[in-house]
């Protein structure tokens, strides 16, 4: 199987040095940060090249995402980001964006007017061969909204597990919209905060993981969204590692029956 990793996962060093390491370890894809208005991210496109990286997807910006279900500039001016960054992926040959739908415990009321937007966002990235990837966070009635309401056929699904693990208490949320699923976001935490660790440095049964994502029947990179914290060394390596443990799991539970 494919295994990718984020780009930039240890901010302490150079991006050029952690795709460096990513592409040493072994792993075939990454996935990069794509802020608004930030020059460095025309760079990771060059490092991948120069590497021999695949680019797996980009991360959008979520800053100030609420502002998305608001009246105002704001939304606005983030829609119009969106709008750009679809026409930026499509140059550089992006074939996933990642988006946030909200931010907090207590966002504002999904709406039309919000629906209204990522409709535009969703409507421009189908004229662009573009796949958007909406994500599961702290509150998935507003991925449900989404999901329910938008018509798009650049409509699609970012798994991310330790979100799960936090906000979601195991909901189903892979197993509702798994015929969407392009992508996965993969790390560890112990039920509490969003560590972003290495998987097994948590309190996730990735077995139980590798038993759903079979049935969901989807050939996609194994995906690590894993963050560097400490001094400890050959991150990339172990990061590899542990991808590969996951990989085991998911061919070793192929072919089970487990009707959990």
């Amino acid at each position: 199987m494919k295994k990718s990793m984020f780009i930039w996962y240890d901010e302490k060093k150079d991006i050029g040095y952690c795709a460096e390491q990513i592409k040493k370890a072994g792993f075939t894809h990454t996935f990069l940060g794509w802020k608004r208005d930030d020059d460095s991210r025309f760079e990771q496109i060059r490092l991948c090249e120069k590497l021999g990286l695949e680019i797996e997807s980009a991360h959008t910006s979520f800053e100030n995402i609420n502002s998305m279900w608001l009246e105002g500039d704001d939304g606005k001016s983030l829609t119009d980001y969106f709008v750009k960054s679809i026409a930026e992926a499509e140059d550089c040959g992006i074939p996933v964006l990642i988006v946030h739908l909200s931010s907090t415990f207590t966002p504002p009321a999904y709406n039309s007017l919000g629906l209204s937007r990522y409709q535009r966002i969703c409507d421009e990235a189908e004229k662009r061969g573009v796949l958007i990837a909406f994500e599961n966070l702290r509150r998935v009635d507003y991925l449900d909204y989404i999901m329910e309401n938008l018509d798009s056929s650049a409509k699609r699904f970012c798994f991310d597990i330790g979100h799960e693990n936090i906000y979601n208490d195991g909901n189903g949320v892979l197993e509702k919209y798994g015929n969407l699923l392009v992508s996965l976001h993969l790390h560890d935490n112990f039920g509490k905060e969003d560590n972003h660790i290495l998987p097994f440095d948590g309190n996730i049964d990735w077995y139980d993981f590798a038993l759903r994502f079979n049935r969901q029947k989807k050939d996609i990179p194994i995906t690590l969204e894993v963050m560097k914290t400490n001094s400890e060394p050959d991150y990339a390596n172990k990061a590899f590692e542990r991808a590969c443990r996951i990989e085991e799991f998911i061919l070793a539970t192929k072919t089970e029956k487990h009707n959990k």
